[in-house]
């Protein structure tokens, strides 16, 4: 039986307004930078091709969604689908850093289980209010992985993305592998298409073995 490949990854980002969520996708894209990024309403989705580090190309969506309070629900609802989700907040307002705890909270009441990670953005500016030591400790204890960026000079970027994109494409193939089972009676179960385009051992319906 030929491999069947997995093909797409979407990415969602979350987090308060103006913490440069869309700055981030413009860098990781390969756009200039500009300080006129007008405010995201709703939700813009941004496609690539990416290589794995495997060497497969996969088509990665990334969704950049608006931070406002008024748009939350609907950003939640578009992020149904993503196997990953990487939560930014502006190292130079403490504020956005606070709330973290919030977005956190309602990923978990919303989203089925995606990848996290924690992006510390625009540590090019030298008044921080928030340390790269705070940072640290606080994803450890949430078990994020987190990143220092800056949308600016593209500092953490492309490194940011790169982990997130592989770690989170070999959790949900790991994901996929283990729920197919092993050794069983093949006239018991068959296989049908899952998440990716992923082959998985099901048991057949009793109504079609009997006929």
């Amino acid at each position: 039986m030929s491999e069947i490949k997995r093909n797409a990854i979407k990415i969602g980002l979350l987090g308060d307004s103006t913490v440069g969520k869309t700055a981030i996708c413009n860098s990781f894209m390969g756009v200039e930078f500009s300080n006129d990024n007008l405010m995201t309403v709703g939700q813009e989705k941004l496609e690539t091709k990416f290589v794995l580090d495997n060497g497969k190309e996969i088509k990665l969506s990334i969704w950049d969604t608006a931070g406002q309070e008024r748009f939350k629900a609907t950003s939640f609802v578009t992020l149904k689908a993503a196997q990953g989700v990487i939560v930014v907040f502006d190292v130079t307002n403490r504020a956005t850093f606070q709330h973290v705890d919030q977005w956190l909270s309602t990923i978990k009441e919303e989203l089925p289980d995606p990848n996290l990670f924690l992006f510390g953005n625009k540590v090019d500016i030298e008044e921080r209010e928030v340390t790269e030591e705070e940072a640290r400790s606080y994803a450890k204890k949430m078990n994020l992985k987190y990143f220092e960026t800056s949308a600016k000079s593209g500092q953490g970027i492309k490194e940011g993305f790169k982990f997130l994109v592989n770690d989170t494409y070999t959790k949900v193939e790991g994901k996929e592998n283990h729920n197919i089972k092993i050794g069983e009676d093949d006239d018991e179960y068959e296989y049908v298409t899952g998440c990716f385009g992923k082959k998985k051992k099901v048991k057949k319906n009793k109504k079609q073995t009997k006929s």
